[in-house]
């Protein structure tokens, strides 16, 4: 199980070097941002409260486009 936080790592492009992103990394991440967002998107005020949360930034995280950091 994968904690949700605003930090977690689905959140923020992987970087490497000269702000290059893998090819081969894209679709993971991608499919971690869309898993994630959808778990957001699911919460009730309660829960999004006891991970740091409010529901106004929550829905809006929610809202984003996978491909979208």
């Amino acid at each position: 199980m994968v904690a949700i936080t605003k930090e977690a790592g689905a959140f923020v492009a992987t970087r490497r070097h000269h702000n290059t992103v893998s090819l081969m990394d894209l679709p993971r991440e991608w499919y971690k941002r869309h898993d994630l967002r959808k778990k957001l998107g699911l919460m009730d005020a309660r829960m999004l409260r006891d991970i740091g949360w409010n529901v106004y930034d929550a829905r809006r995280e929610a809202a984003k486009p996978f491909w979208k950091a």
